[in-house]
């Protein structure tokens, strides 16, 4: 005798639907969490990365300069190191340390001399303007001046500086610091992170200033 296949009903169909339908609202639920979640340690990863990349990048210099020679909320000086052996600043051994809030960069620039033009050092480095001083020194024919970026991507670039009334006691106190700190924020694929970098300044040696 032969049975007769029956087949689905109107509401086993409609049930089978609304599983499926279910189920795959779940998966793409899930896909959708899964893929946030990717992204947002993508953007975490990418932002320690750069991080320390510009951690390393600038420690490269505070960490050998021989002091601080100004700092101020968007940029600093340093006396990077005491090529000629003489215990006193010379204009090519100065690094003057920028953040550009157009371009988001942090760069350093330098000075070269390659005819020897300056050879009287800084007697009193808290009574030069240094940013004025680069200035002057890169519009000199004799000299030339050199560039490279430090970090880009920058959206904020703060120095912790010390407060005060005069730019000559300001520079003084900078000389005086042994650490050199900073607050940044860096913007992955549209997300905020925010970073603190601080150094401090191994050989630190300021120069004696020569009274009048």
């Amino acid at each position: 005798m032969k049975r007769h296949r029956r087949g689905m009903t109107l509401l086993e169909v409609l049930l089978a639907i609304s599983i499926t339908g279910l189920v795959g609202a779940g998966i793409t639920a899930m896909m959708s969490t899964l893929t946030t979640n990717m992204i947002d340690q993508h953007d975490t990863r990418s932002s320690t990365i750069r991080a320390g990349l510009a951690q390393a990048r600038l420690s490269s210099y505070i960490t050998r300069c021989r002091c601080l020679l100004d700092c101020e909320d968007d940029k600093i000086v340093l006396w990077l190191e005491d090529s000629d052996g003489d215990d006193a600043i010379d204009a090519t051994e100065v690094r003057w340390i920028t953040y550009d809030a157009i371009t988001k960069k942090l760069r350093t620039q330098w000075i070269l001399d390659p005819d020897q033009w300056l050879e009287v050092p800084y007697a009193n480095p808290t009574s030069v303007d240094w940013w004025a001083e680069f200035t002057q020194l890169d519009n000199f024919s004799g000299l030339r001046s050199g560039s490279i970026t430090l970090i880009s991507g920058i959206e904020q670039c703060v120095f912790a500086t010390t407060a005060a009334s005069r730019p000559q006691a300001r520079r003084a106190a900078a000389m005086d610091r042994h650490t050199v700190e900073a607050n940044y924020t860096l913007v992955v694929a549209d997300t905020t992170f925010e970073h603190c970098l601080g150094d401090s300044i191994r050989m630190h040696d300021p120069p004696e200033e020569e009274t009048p």
